[in-house]
């Protein structure tokens, strides 16, 4: 009887590994082994904290569809309740009922995402028979399976409904870990002016050894280009930190809970080993703050978030 538990459990788990994970050959020793490290894993209680990392710390996702090489980018969004009537001094106003961030996934029954971008992936997304999800920590990637439900709306806000994941496998050495710049910390990057153009100073996304990620608004986009060569300079609690040149790789869009972000892409030259251990104490520094800032939300929710 156990060994048809057993066996029952492989079959499972290997149909769902070979949808969403064609790419790789899993033995029955190579399952029983990966789940039993947590490499791999189908309960949604192993899942849910992925989700809830992503929700509260913001995190951008890679959304694959149908195994494409064409990747979209998302967020998880809250499944926020209607607003609901109560009677102050007389007159019925709409308040917020009785739920906390996250709430939702504490169901397990589905997840809601905000609309991908590129804008032609929502479109895309509906004919779609599965949903890879890729979420970033510090060590490995989170690879997540799930498929496509609906359109749908909170709060007059369209978003899409996606299931509660079946399959997740871990990931390592998947790419270059990045430090995510939190909200409340005082560093900047101005980016040196060229030609006509003025220089601008904005909000660093994630950082890493090697490059970073950088906020600009949808008017600047025309400002830098794929494969365009800029100076920057860090600064820190006011002060400039360091100064090198970085190679434009990307402009892209990202859908947030204030409208899309533009985000640029860089990579950094760094020509000395003076400058690239300047860049390693800014990673060093961004990382402290991030777990500290992951730390006081895990303690706020009573959850154990994965930075």
């Amino acid at each position: 009887m156990e060994d048809d538990k057993k066996h029952s459990l492989f079959e499972r788990v290997q149909k769902r590994l070979a949808v969403f994970f064609p790419d790789m050959i899993y033995t029955r020793e190579t399952v029983e082994e990966s789940l039993q490290t947590g490499e791999i894993f189908y309960k949604a209680l192993d899942i849910l904290p992925y989700l809830q990392s992503a929700l509260f710390d913001e995190k951008i996702l890679e959304v694959e569809l149908d195994g494409m090489t064409r990747v979209y980018f998302a967020r998880i969004h809250d499944d926020l309740p209607d607003l609901v009537p109560a009677e102050v001094d007389g007159a019925t106003i709409m308040t917020e009922p009785d739920y906390k961030q996250g709430d939702y996934l504490k169901n397990m029954t589905h997840i809601i995402s905000l609309p991908v971008e590129p804008g032609i992936g929502n479109l895309n997304i509906r004919s779609t028979k599965k949903i890879l999800l890729r979420m970033f920590t510090t060590t490995y990637a989170v690879e997540l399976g799930t498929f496509f439900q609906d359109m749908t709306l909170v709060r007059e806000l369209p978003v899409l409904r996606l299931a509660f994941p079946v399959i997740g496998r871990l990931v390592r050495g998947v790419r270059e870990f990045r430090a995510k710049v939190p909200e409340k910390m005082d560093i900047k990057v101005l980016i040196v002016g060229k030609r006509k153009q003025d220089s601008v100073t904005t909000k660093i996304v994630n950082i890493s050894v090697s490059g970073m990620s950088f906020a600009i608004k949808k008017t600047q986009q025309e400002f830098f280009r794929v494969d365009q060569v800029r100076t920057f300079e860090f600064i820190i609690d006011g002060m400039m930190a360091a100064r090198l040149n970085g190679n434009i790789r990307h402009v892209s869009k990202i859908r947030g809970k204030k409208g899309t972000e533009y985000i640029c892409g860089v990579q950094f030259d760094l020509i000395t080993r003076s400058l690239a251990a300047k860049v390693e104490s800014i990673v060093a520094t961004v990382q402290r703050a991030h777990l500290k800032e992951l730390s006081d939300k895990s303690i706020a929710s009573g959850l154990d978030l994965i930075a």
